[in-house]
């Protein structure tokens, strides 16, 4: 009887055990958890944008280029989006039908997750990743140091540029009965172009345009083809660019013993009308 009792005791404690067992897994271990299948980070394996497939000859020429491509996607709902160095930081959440929402910077992707590919989808544009074996936060960072590097860079040689110098006295082209053309300055804007800014008054009754002729202009002995255009009604002014050619100045401290020449003709009817021309230190 003792026997029987200590074989109905570890039956019964055995059948506990495995109670509890399923109970652990019917309450949601982690590999029932909707969320668990997108975690980690997905490496680009195919897709199309802008109409052109993303075949693995292209993906490897990229990676060969140093172009990545990278979704990480980690437990708090947050994560980084590496879209060819651009890096952006995201949140997503799994939705009730299996797929994914990710949002970066105010644009949402749909994530559906099939056969171990996670694809993101905007409009007729795909993306399609594959889970990686490695953590790729370190690749991510690096992409987003280098993305910050350019960018302080790019501002510091615009910081470079921009810079304005007033011309005084101004240079008087022409004055006289029929118009007032003025130098006031020369600059250098934020995207490199070099040239002199031009005050214009038409004292005519007639529709002017004044223009840079071919041949009349150089700068420190040598020529150059600059652009400068400016169309005035009778009785009215205007502050416009004589500017040159990119690449013709590496700077605005080239800009020195300028002579420019501009003309003017009567717009309706093409009819010369004046030309000038002025030395600009």
């Amino acid at each position: 009887m003792k026997t029987t009792t200590i074989k109905k005791s570890a039956l019964a404690l055995m059948a506990c055990i495995l109670a509890l067992a399923f109970a652990l897994v019917g309450c949601g271990g982690s590999k029932t958890d909707p969320e668990e299948a997108f975690l980690g980070s997905w490496k680009l394996s195919g897709g199309e944008i802008y109409g052109e497939e993303l075949d693995d000859e292209t993906i490897k020429t990229m990676e060969e280029w140093g172009l990545n491509c990278i979704l990480i996607l980690d437990e708090d709902g947050e994560g980084q989006l590496d879209l060819f160095g651009d890096v952006e930081d995201i949140t997503w959440k799994v939705k009730s039908d299996g797929t994914a929402k990710i949002s970066a910077e105010g644009v949402d992707f749909k994530a559906t997750l099939k056969d171990g590919t996670l694809t993101l989808k905007d409009g007729d544009d795909n993306i399609s990743f594959t889970k990686s074996k490695k953590d790729l936060s370190d690749t991510v960072k690096k992409d987003r140091d280098m993305a910050k590097a350019n960018e302080e860079a790019e501002e510091e040689e615009a910081e470079g540029k921009g810079a304005r110098k007033a011309i005084t006295p101004a240079v008087t082209v022409a004055d006289d009965d029929l118009c007032t053309i003025t130098v006031t300055e020369k600059f250098e804007d934020e995207l490199g172009t070099i040239g002199l800014t031009v005050e214009v008054t038409n004292k005519s009754d007639k529709n002017l345009t004044f223009y840079s002729p071919s041949g009349k202009t150089n700068v420190d002995g040598t020529m150059k083809e600059p652009w400068f255009s400016c169309d005035l009604m009778p009785g009215t002014n205007a502050t416009e660019e004589f500017t040159f050619s990119t690449g013709d100045l590496d700077s605005i401290d080239d800009l020195v013993n300028i002579t420019i020449g501009i003309d003017a003709y009567e717009t309706e009817t093409y009819e010369d009308v004046a030309s000038y021309s002025a030395l600009i230190p």
